[in-house]
């Protein structure tokens, strides 16, 4: 990906699109609860102008939102000079936040619960 953007921003950007995800999880929960195994999420980059889908089982879901500093994006979505990838698999990427846009994405994390 572009090496052009600040750590600060693409926080930010990620944040936003995770918010999005919390908003579409309540619909996803319904999928579910009628036997549709794998959900659609947005991708969490940092690009803004992306408007990839993901498929992730909810636990999948859970399991990145357990870290407020982890974000699942697409494959090749990656912005190594601010995150590290943790995981990966054929349909998504677990990325993490590091120095300080790591800070950012836990300051902006919508579940303040997860914040220790």
């Amino acid at each position: 990906m572009d090496g052009g953007i600040s750590a600060e921003r693409a926080a930010q950007n990620q944040s936003l699109y995770r918010t999005i995800n919390e908003r579409i999880k309540e619909l996803n929960q319904t999928f579910a609860q009628a036997g549709v195994a794998n959900s659609e999420w947005i991708c969490e980059c940092a690009d803004t102008d992306c408007t990839l889908r993901l498929s992730a089982t909810l636990n999948e879901y859970e399991t990145v939102r357990s870290n407020p500093r982890t974000f699942m994006i697409s494959p090749g979505h990656v912005y190594p000079e601010v995150e590290r990838v943790l995981d990966e698999n054929d349909r998504f990427m677990i990325v993490e936040k590091l120095a300080h846009s790591g800070q950012v994405a836990e300051a902006l994390d919508p579940r303040p619960t997860a914040r220790g």
